[in-house]
């Protein structure tokens, strides 16, 4: 209910701080690695990286599909079942983040070696992988609480919660890289302490105020059935574009040391494009969610016009500034010159079409949030995976250089959005007609 813009940019506005504090976990990491260090265990930080979010993909979209469906229930005002449906998910949570920690530690090595990553990184990425695992379940709860908190209305309590564990993240890393001198096995210690607290926080907030351990818990398989319904497309599409991003990681890995830096480096400095257009995509996910529980398909396609509109002026400002300050921004992560070359090249390619990227994933947050998950998975699959690794096949064959690998991410996105608005369009038609 509301001033739609308002209520759009209030409730993204935490969800965007608190996710700069979650990106802050690895940003700091790569700085204090970077600085104190160099650029060989900076590398094999940012080669790990890539891995543990392949982990935890499915999670994190039974997250969405947990969030989605209790948005629905709000917007419907059934207390009852969003009760429900937050015990299910909880479970779910704890059970699958014990999986996913054993599952990492069997596959790390593995893993690392198939992505080709360079010899004079492995052992080092190695041990950075192996201990921020441990850290792993506490992720999972982490973003399984914060979905249902959303859900409700509520993104400020993640947030500072978030952004307490960042502080403490920082404080970690100062003293396990700076003061002890452990070098990336502090760094991933750092994170493994600081996402800890952010999750037993949470978890116990949700249980104080929910007053979840008065009623007998009703872990039910219909409920639970519903968040995979929903959360497992979301889930698969996540890790199938992440198995895509690591497709692009072995083609990085394969230009040497240096490209394996410029890349790390330029995801950290992305992400102050990429943190923004999530809060806006996670936002409009309850908006879809709560009006479509109620009912209120008109406000829906008024909020999918202003949210757009909204998103692809801000994401478009923001990528001419970083576009304009790119060296210090560079050089903010690494020191060495031909890392900061090759990391201009990069964004100079990108960066101009993130707006597109905005306006596609506001619409995919659209169509999600009214539960039609298998076709974002489909999108998601045949833009952003199976199209990204055929033309990433293409450039590198043909034109052998990073810029061209920074490439086939806009052309991706631009064949994403408009599969998206087709695909709202026709959803919105459908739901009105009925």
């Amino acid at each position: 209910e509301g001033s739609i813009v308002k209520g759009f940019i209030l409730f993204a506005l935490p969800l965007f701080l608190g996710s700069l504090f979650q990106q802050l976990y690895g940003t700091v990491d790569l700085i204090f690695v970077g600085n104190y260090m160099g650029k060989t265990e900076a590398a094999a930080v940012g080669a790990s990286s890539i891995l543990v979010t392949c982990l935890i993909g499915l999670f994190t979209g039974i997250s969405v599909g947990a969030g989605v469906i209790t948005a629905q229930y709000w917007g419907a005002k059934e207390e009852q079942k969003v009760r429900t449906s937050m015990e299910n998910a909880i479970f779910l949570a704890i059970t699958g983040g014990i999986l996913l920690m054993i599952a990492g530690q069997l596959l790390a090595a593995w893993a690392l070696r198939a992505l080709q990553t360079p010899e004079s990184i492995l052992a080092e990425a190695l041990v950075y992988i192996r201990i921020y695992l441990l850290a792993i379940m506490s992720m999972i709860i982490y973003n399984m609480c914060a979905g249902i908190l959303r859900a409700k209305g509520d993104s400020r309590t993640p947030f500072v919660v978030l952004a307490a564990g960042g502080f403490l993240n920082v404080l970690m890393d100062w003293m396990f890289i700076a003061l002890l001198g452990w070098g990336v096995a502090g760094a991933a210690m750092a994170t493994v302490v600081s996402q800890t607290f952010t999750a037993v926080y949470l978890l116990v907030h949700i249980f104080k105020k929910e007053q979840l351990l008065k009623q007998r818990w009703k872990i039910e398989r219909k409920m639970s059935g519903k968040i995979i319904k929903i959360g497992v497309p979301l889930g698969i599409q996540s890790m199938i574009l992440t198995l895509s991003n690591l497709v692009v990681q072995y083609y990085i890995n394969g230009f040497g040391e240096d490209a394996v830096a410029a890349f790390t480096v330029y995801f950290r400095v992305e992400s102050m494009l990429y943190l923004p257009i999530v809060a806006f995509g996670q936002s409009i996910v309850t908006f879809a969610g709560q009006n479509y529980g109620a009912g209120n398909y008109d406000r829906i396609k008024k909020g999918a016009i202003s949210c757009n509109t909204l998103s692809a002026i801000i994401i478009g400002a923001l990528s001419a500034v970083l576009l304009s300050f790119g060296r210090p921004v560079l050089g903010i992560f690494c020191k060495d010159e031909s890392v900061i070359r090759l990391g201009l090249q990069i964004i100079g390619v990108s960066f101009p079409f993130y707006f597109v990227y905005a306006i596609m994933e506001v619409t995919g947050g659209l169509v999600r949030g009214m539960g039609k998950t298998i076709q974002s998975m489909v999108i998601v699959i045949a833009t952003l995976c199976v199209c990204r690794i055929v033309l990433l096949k293409v450039f590198v064959e043909q034109f052998h250089s990073l810029k061209m690998v920074a490439a086939v991410y806009p052309v991706t996105w631009i064949l994403a959005m408009s599969a998206f608005i087709l695909c709202f369009v026709s959803v919105c038609r459908k739901q009105l007609k009925e």
